[in-house]
């Protein structure tokens, strides 16, 4: 019997492991719409795209992670300011548990290369709160303009 029991968890792991890892699909005519911006020009006026599925150029992500909810993390993304040396633009996003490690793979120091992460910008109503809830960092179109993207 807990034999049976172990097995069927384990089962049940993996299953809700590829589950998760699944990428997220969108169709030809979502992602047509898809714009890629620098993250500097896109926090300085998140408002005016509010639910906007995006590509967002960044640098580097913040050190620091925080669990906010069950299954969501807060960090942050963050890219130079052109001619400003020194200064830094920088976005908060929100990063579903079962894609933390890949999100920590991306460098936290400002000497990292140029990436692209896609998500789109959210707002929390009870906290206030605008933010980019990421999706992954790697697309694929397939021949009828639907996009698979993942970590």
């Amino acid at each position: 019997m807990k034999r049976s029991f172990f097995l069927s968890a384990a089962l049940l792991a993996t299953v809700t492991t590829l589950i998760f890892a699944a990428p997220v699909r969108y169709e030809a005519k979502v992602w047509r719409a898809v714009q890629t911006y620098d993250l500097v020009s896109v926090s300085k006026n998140l408002d005016a795209h509010n639910r906007e599925l995006m590509g967002v150029k960044c640098n580097f992500r913040g050190k620091d992670i925080h669990h906010m909810k069950p299954n969501w993390y807060e960090s942050s993304l963050w890219q130079p300011i052109p001619g400003e040396s020194g200064k830094f633009a920088h976005l908060s996003v929100m990063v579903a548990k079962p894609d933390l490690n890949a999100f920590k793979s991306i460098p936290t120091d400002s000497s990292g290369a140029e990436v692209t992460i896609y998500g789109r910008i959210e707002y929390d109503v009870a906290s206030k709160f605008r933010f980019l809830r990421l999706v992954g960092r790697n697309a694929t179109v397939d021949s009828a303009g639907n996009a698979s993207v993942s970590w």
